[in-house]
């Protein structure tokens, strides 16, 4: 009987003329043996259990297609919990849907659950990434993976609550990346002037496009925690615009460094600004405001990071006073004699995110630990003859050249105690 309901409110939802996606949870029935060989081609191993149903329905398909995902999903990201399941598809599955046919999105759909974008706010140097240049702040390895504690956790368990600087909501005060927290230690990053236009960097380590949004909090208090409401009422405009919103190009890299400019508030000074920045992705397919459906619209996966700078008043000439130096004086820099003589000095600054042994090592116990400790520090100590910290990651297999299949790579592979799968990804 609950099978027929269902199957009664599926048959109401074909006639929409768009690609589309419905996810039902259903009472799991009791399990039964499956034929092992069929569990093989279809990507999954006969031994591994989930338990919920899904039910892809396209424009002229009859929707009688229900397979059930034998797949124990990670609890992490956006299908943490089973009825977040099919709900939200990537940009990248619904291009591919079509010509992959059914059999083979569902295998598509195992492979990219777990896909979910990553950065980190470079320019200033935010709470999580200081560590990268030299300021004196413990080393977090995930510093690009700030997103409010995963998509279900922040949408589902937290109802869309996310945590000032990106920690997940629900977390005990202190949250670790707010004032008291284990990377909230005060120290200031940047030092500005009032209604000066400043570089901003960011780096996202696994594209989903979307936007990039920054505001202002001049808090004045490292050891009490800026509000969201002062937040909003500093929102800092793009450079040349009256838009606060940065567009991620569409020609973006998988993995890309971005560069823009925002001025600060004309009239805002203080010892201690915190400054907010939130990566809201668009791979997401989701209800948009004016009622159709497409991706980039709903609930976002969401990241935020946050940077300690100070601001002091302008001399009114326009030039900023002597002592507002951005350089920090924790950063080392090397020479690379491979560029020209005249400009061959580079500030040291870590971007690896993962690094294991080399070939020749790989057989040594714990060299991959060795690696991701001694590369990942400031400064490194990395001996290229033993450590590699791979910087892409390609599909291979029967994944190989399939849309976003490179993008779920470079998110299972390139972090922190990573789960890379050798049959389905190369890194180099």
């Amino acid at each position: 009987l609950r099978k027929r309901k269902a199957r009664d409110i599926y048959t109401t939802q074909y006639t929409r003329t768009h690609t589309h996606t419905h996810t039902h949870t259903l009472p799991t029935p009791r399990p039964r043996r499956r034929n092992a060989h069929a569990s093989r081609l279809a990507g999954f191993r006969p031994s591994e259990v989930f338990s919920w149903y899904s039910c892809v329905c396209v424009k002229n398909f009859k929707c009688g297609v229900q397979r059930k995902l034998h797949k124990n999903i990670q609890a992490t990201g956006h299908l943490r919990q089973s009825g977040m399941a099919m709900r939200h598809l990537t940009a990248a599955t619904m291009g591919v849907l079509l010509p992959v046919g059914v059999l083979g999105f569902v295998v598509l759909m195992q492979l990219m659950a777990s896909v979910r974008g990553h950065g980190r706010l470079m320019d200033p140097p935010a709470r999580n990434a200081m560590w990268r240049f030299g300021y004196p702040n413990p080393v977090n390895y995930n510093d690009n993976e700030l997103f409010c504690g995963g998509y279900a956790v922040q949408w589902e368990q937290n109802k869309g609550r996310c945590g000032i600087c990106g920690d997940a909501y629900h977390v005990k005060s202190p949250r670790p990346h707010e004032a008291g927290g284990q990377y909230a230690k005060g120290i200031i990053s940047r030092y500005y002037t009032a209604g000066q236009t400043i570089d901003v960097e960011v780096e996202l380590t696994a594209n989903h496009y979307g936007r990039f949004e920054m505001f202002l909090c001049p808090n004045n208090n490292p050891r009490q925690e800026a509000t969201q409401q002062c937040f909003d009422r500093y929102p800092l405009l793009i450079s040349g615009s009256r838009e606060h919103r940065y567009l991620i190009p569409r020609d973006a890299k998988k993995k890309d460094i971005f560069r823009y400019k925002v001025r600060l508030p004309p009239y805002v000074t203080c010892t201690q600004c915190v400054l907010q920045w939130t990566y809201y992705t668009a791979n997401m397919w989701g209800t948009c405001a004016n009622g159709t459906e497409a991706v980039g619209c709903g609930k976002a996966e969401t990241f935020r990071n946050c940077a300690d700078v100070a601001i002091v008043s302008n001399t009114g000439g326009g030039i900023p006073p002597p002592f507002v130096n951005n350089k920090s004086p924790y950063l080392l820099y090397y020479r690379d004699y491979r560029a020209p003589a005249d400009n061959n000095i580079f500030p040291l600054i870590v971007r690896d995110q993962k690094c294991i042994g080399a070939p020749a090592f790989r057989a040594l116990p714990g060299i991959d630990n060795w690696c991701e400790i001694n590369c990942l520090r400031y400064p490194p100590n990395c001996p290229e003859d033993a450590c590699q910290c791979p910087q892409e990651c390609v599909a291979i297999g029967e994944y190989a050249g399939q849309d976003g299949a490179d993008t779920y790579c470079m998110d299972k592979c390139l972090n922190y105690e990573s789960e890379c799968p050798p049959d389905r990804c190369r890194c180099y």
